[in-house]
C-alpha cells in the first residue's frame, strides 16, 4: 500500500533509512528541503516542514513523502506559487526517489501525487523542471503531461529544461 503524506515524529527511524541512501550514494538531495543537514535535528526536520519554513519563506510550499510498505521512497516539495527563482529552476515541485527505488514508476507517482494536490489548491498549470542531463526525470515529466518549453541557462552555464502540464 502507498501512502503519500507529511512526516511525522514516529517516522524517525524510517526517514533515517531513508537519507542514509542518498548519502550512501553521495548523491545530492532531491527535494533539497529534505536533507537533514538544513535542520538542527529531526524533530526540528518534521516541524519545518509541516509550518512550511523549509524553502523560500515567501513561498508557501508543502512537502510529502511516498511511503511503500513502510519504507520512505521518495518526496515531493510542492511550491504553490511561483517567485522569479522558481519560474526558471524548480517549478511548483521537486522531487525525488532514493536509488533502490528508481526505474520501479515510483517518479511518475510521487509527480502524479504532487499535480493532484496543486489541483486541489487551484492551480491551473504546474511548471515542472529538470537539468538537460536529467533525461530520467524529463521522461517522467513528459510521461505526465508535461509539454516543454523554453529553457533557462543557470550562472554556471547548466541547461534547466523546463516543461508545463495542464491540470485537470
Amino acid at each position: 500500500m502507498a501512502e503519500f503524506r507529511e512526516l511525522t515524529l514516529s517516522d524517525e527511524e524510517r526517514y533515517c533509512k531513508y537519507i542514509k541512501e542518498w548519502i550512501d550514494n553521495d548523491e545530492l538531495i532531491i527535494p533539497r528541503v529534505t536533507d537533514i543537514v538544513k535542520y538542527e535535528n529531526f524533530e526540528d526536520l518534521v516541524k519545518s516542514l509541516k509550518d512550511n519554513k523549509s524553502h523560500d519563506k515567501s513561498i508557501d510550499n508543502t512537502t510529502y513523502f511516498l511511503f511503500v510498505e513502510g519504507e520512505i521512497v521518495g518526496a515531493a516539495n510542492i511550491r504553490h506559487e511561483l517567485n522569479h527563482n522558481l519560474k526558471q529552476v524548480g517549478g511548483h515541485v521537486g522531487y525525488g526517489v532514493r536509488r533502490s527505488y528508481r526505474g520501479k514508476g515510483y517518479g511518475s507517482k510521487i509527480l502524479r501525487k504532487a499535480l493532484d494536490y496543486l489541483s486541489r489548491i487551484d492551480v491551473k498549470k504546474a511548471l515542472v523542471t529538470c537539468e538537460k542531463t536529467n533525461t530520467s526525470s524529463a521522461k517522467v515529466i513528459e510521461k505526465n503531461g508535461g509539454e516543454e518549453i523554453d529553457p533557462s541557462v543557470l550562472d554556471d552555464g547548466t541547461e534547466i529544461r523546463r516543461f508545463l502540464i495542464e491540470i485537470a
